[in-house]
């Protein structure tokens, strides 16, 4: 039997005491993986907005939007009259949320950590808050059986790749350093995060990119398209590292790049095939 994320069987067993309880018809969702996890449980009809980060699927992004989701405004999110708030810990700022507590819309935080557990409790928190426990459980099982499915490449054991994910290409380089999405996303595909030693996102010197020898580049697909992929191997400190060299560029969704949510066994299939051609 496949484990379940413990705190979907207390949300499971909560649920089943408020279920006399109407369900919230008008809800609005801030934060691009709280959108996708809505569509997940096919609950797409109870949304009435989201925020500019809800990228995905296609249909999220032509829905009415509240701002984005660390400058929302109460005017904007009271505009459409919501009954339930989803928000992330990012949302903000404070004092616009309590605002918002101060009428009579429920506001539920989904919080988890940057963990595969994590994405697994994203989820349960999503369909407590809907009334898609059921739902709930199916998506659960699916993305743990997609996780299940993943194998990484023998020859990362000892010596996995090392990877640097770009997030601002002018000036001085954004890197994701330790405790970001992308570090976890990379650890969880065993890849290495070619700049651990930080914690973060920063900028980063010529001479550190240099040291960090990333084997290959990591950016969203947004960021590429913007930026263009002469952008990343121009960048001072990039022209010597191994990742310049075999011009080894991986480029992602945004979302599934940052946003640890349930496509995340996709990201790093996505990951393992574009290196496919990488040996230590």
């Amino acid at each position: 039997m496949k484990r379940q994320p413990l705190i979907f069987l207390a949300l499971l067993m909560l649920g089943s005491l408020t279920s006399t309880f109407s369900v919230a018809q008008r809800v609005v969702s801030v934060g691009g993986t709280v959108t996708e996890i809505v569509y997940l449980l096919d609950a797409q009809n109870q949304l009435v907005a989201s925020d500019t980060s809800s990228i995905y699927p296609d249909a999220a992004t032509q829905m009415p939007k509240v701002g984005y989701q660390r400058t929302l405004s109460a005017e904007g999110v009271l505009s459409v009259r919501p009954e339930l708030l989803l928000i992330t810990p990012a949302a903000g700022p404070a004092k616009v949320l309590q605002q918002l507590k101060d009428t009579d819309i429920k506001i539920v935080s989904i919080n988890a950590p940057d963990t595969k557990q994590g994405i697994l409790d994203k989820v349960a928190q999503v369909a407590l808050a809907l009334d898609k426990e059921m739902a709930g459980k199916q998506a659960i099982d699916n993305i743990q059986q997609a996780f299940d499915q993943l194998s990484t490449p023998k020859s990362w054991a000892k010596h996995p790749p090392r990877l640097l994910f770009v997030l601002q290409m002018g000036g001085a380089p954004m890197v994701a350093g330790k405790g970001t999405a992308p570090d976890t996303l990379f650890h969880l595909a065993g890849a290495t995060n070619a700049v651990s030693n930080i914690k973060g996102y920063k900028a980063l010197t010529p001479e550190a990119i240099l040291l960090a020898r990333p084997d290959a580049i990591v950016v969203t697909q947004q960021g590429l398209t913007r930026a263009g992929e002469q952008a990343i191997w121009s960048l001072p400190g990039m022209a010597s590292t191994p990742a310049e060299k075999a011009q080894r560029l991986i480029s992602l969704d945004a979302l599934l790049a940052l946003g640890l949510g349930p496509r995340t066994p996709q990201a790093i299939q996505l990951i393992h095939q574009q290196l496919e051609d990488w040996a230590p």
